[in-house]
């Protein structure tokens, strides 16, 4: 059975949080390495909260669900197969 923790935090780079900001990046991606792997199997998240960089500018998200597959290469996805983190509603924000 999975532990529950409320809220993954990730840390991205400015280009991907701002695309993630304006509407225009509905996913992010992380690679299938052991790290993630024992992570999304160990926990479940309803939220995700993006930082800008190390900054304190931050953004949350609802995670609608979290998969295995091919991600949008202009969206930064590697061409390899990657876990994809789907988004839902803009939940709050903070700087």
């Amino acid at each position: 059975m999975k532990e529950h923790s409320e809220t993954l935090d990730l840390v991205l780079r400015h280009k991907w949080y701002d695309l993630i900001a304006d509407g225009t990046k509905k996913e992010e991606y992380r690679c299938m390495s052991d790290y993630w792997r024992s992570r999304f199997e160990k926990y479940s998240y309803n939220f995700v909260r993006f930082h800008r960089g190390y900054t304190s500018t931050t953004m949350v998200f609802e995670l609608k669900r979290i998969k295995r597959g091919y991600g949008k290469i202009e969206w930064g996805a590697p061409a390899e197969e990657v876990y994809i983190l789907y988004l839902g509603e803009l939940v709050g924000v903070g700087t």
